[in-house]
Order: structure tokens, then C-alpha cells, then sequence
């Protein structure tokens, strides 16, 4: 029997210390910082509060103003800690993944110090009576993502430990094709064998992602896949040339009652 709780998912915050993020085809610049504070701050009203909030990958993305060329880890540093001072205000610990524009070494110093530098950021952990699994998507180099050998060795070990306690999986890269033609470039590439994996433990019954910067709801047999549009600007889901939309910041609301799930997302207007 699990608890009563909630949590948040809360993703593709793209800090970026020392600019704003031109939007692909205009002359529009949005401020990724403004817009996390006003996630954090309606996350900070939310009645219960949550028990802890996932940051799903994409945090920071200072390469986005540096186009021309890779940059070391230590030109992440400002932006990670930019991003821990506005997530300061969330009234709940937080746990968090990597998505591709994210730097593994200063991912690690920033927010997890007690992994070396070079460690994969996936990981499990309990709450409530459920078993919560966060994944690492990310590929230096790539906007897609992979899941390499080793991650899916530990991830079979880890569920079949655990086969009593309904578990949720958050990954960055969507798994399978959403239906956007250029979105779907940069899926999970092997996302077929994680679902297979996932379709070999019954208790895992929800998978919640990010990347695509808008919500979606997939059913796949028993899982359930959820998307969390991003905190910063959307993609439209229209026809017609890729674009994306000035907002509104959006983040996911999850309650948990006794092992079933209900969710919604709210965009801060």
C-alpha cells in the first residue's frame, strides 16, 4: 500500500547565464531565468505541497549561445548555478536528469558533488511505498538520445528488485515517434529496447518525459507515457514549419493515491 503524496515534474528549464534564448526563426529573445521563477514560485503555492519535484534534463543550455563551437564544462558552471539558486525556492528536495544540452561533468559538480565527475546520472529512489526511476538519455554530441549497455543492465537489476512497488520511469528522450515530423529526428534511439524492458515488469506503469516542449499522453498497452511541456517556450503542435510559441512556462502536476496516479499540468499565465 503506498502513501497519499504529490509530487512535480518539471522540465527543459534551458538556463542560460549571460544571454536569452533568440527563438529559431524570430527576432523574439525569452528570459529562460524569468520564467523558471515563475514555476518555482507557483510550485511554492501549490496546496498540498509536493514531496519532492523531478527536474527532467535540459536544465541548463549555455551551448545555445554558442552555436559555433563545444564548450568545456567549466562554461556550464554560471548556468548551473544560476539554475540552483532559482531552484532554491522550491519547497521540496529535487532529483535530476540529463537531457542532451546538458554537460555531464558540470552536472555532476553542480548538483550531484558526491558523484565523480564522469558519472551516468541514473539512478532509483523510494518514496511513499513506490519506486521512482530516473534515466539517462543523455549522448555527448547528440540531440538524440541512448541508452547505453551498462544503464540497461542496472535497469533490469533495479526493477526485478523491486517487482512489489509500482514504479514510475522519467526519461528526457520520447521513446517512440510523437507524430512531429522534426521532434521525432531526436527520440531515444534505441527507445524500443527500453520498452521492451519496461514491458517485461509489470509494476512499472507510467513513464514521464520531457525534450518535446509540449504535453502529450500516450497509451502503450498498461504504460501510461506522459510529457511535460517545457518552463520556457512551447512547440507548436500545428502543421507547417517548426516553430515554437513564447510560452506560457508549464510544469506537471502529479498526485498519488494509494499506487494510482493522477496528473495534470499547470500553465503559470
Amino acid at each position: 500500500m503506498t502513501d497519499h503524496f504529490r509530487f512535480v515534474h518539471i522540465t527543459d528549464t534551458h538556463i542560460m547565464a549571460g544571454g536569452a534564448w533568440r527563438m529559431r526563426g524570430t527576432d523574439v529573445d525569452f528570459d529562460t531565468d524569468a520564467s523558471l521563477r515563475r514555476v518555482v514560485d507557483t510550485v511554492r503555492r501549490l496546496d498540498p505541497a509536493p514531496a519532492f519535484a523531478v527536474l527532467g534534463g535540459d536544465l541548463t543550455s549555455p551551448d545555445l549561445l554558442h552555436r559555433d563551437r563545444v564548450l568545456e564544462p567549466t562554461e556550464y558552471a554560471s548556468s548551473y548555478m544560476r539554475l540552483k539558486e532559482i531552484l532554491a525556492g522550491l519547497p521540496c528536495p529535487a532529483h535530476y536528469l540529463m537531457g542532451n544540452h546538458d554537460n555531464l561533468e558540470a552536472f555532476n559538480r553542480a548538483l550531484r558533488p558526491q558523484a565523480a565527475k564522469d558519472a551516468p546520472a541514473y539512478y532509483g529512489f523510494d518514496h511513499g511505498g513506490m519506486h521512482f526511476v530516473a534515466l539517462d538519455s543523455h549522448e555527448p554530441g547528440h540531440a538524440d538520445g541512448m541508452l547505453d549497455a551498462a544503464q540497461f543492465a542496472w535497469l533490469e537489476r533495479d526493477l526485478a528488485a523491486r517487482r512489489a512497488a509500482a514504479t514510475i520511469v522519467f526519461v528526457h528522450h520520447h521513446p517512440w515517434p510523437l507524430g512531429h515530423a522534426w521532434m521525432d529526428t531526436m527520440q531515444l534511439r534505441n527507445g524500443a529496447d527500453l520498452m521492451s524492458l519496461l514491458g517485461r515488469h509489470a509494476q512499472v506503469r507510467w513513464l514521464i518525459g520531457g525534450h518535446v516542449h509540449s504535453e502529450q499522453v500516450i497509451q502503450r498497452g498498461a504504460l501510461t507515457m506522459l510529457t511535460t511541456p517545457s518552463t520556457c517556450i512551447q512547440l507548436a503542435k500545428v502543421g507547417g514549419p517548426v516553430h515554437f510559441e513564447p510560452g506560457p512556462p508549464g510544469f506537471r502536476v502529479v498526485d498519488v493515491d494509494d499506487g494510482r496516479l493522477s496528473s495534470y499540468v499547470v500553465y503559470v499565465r
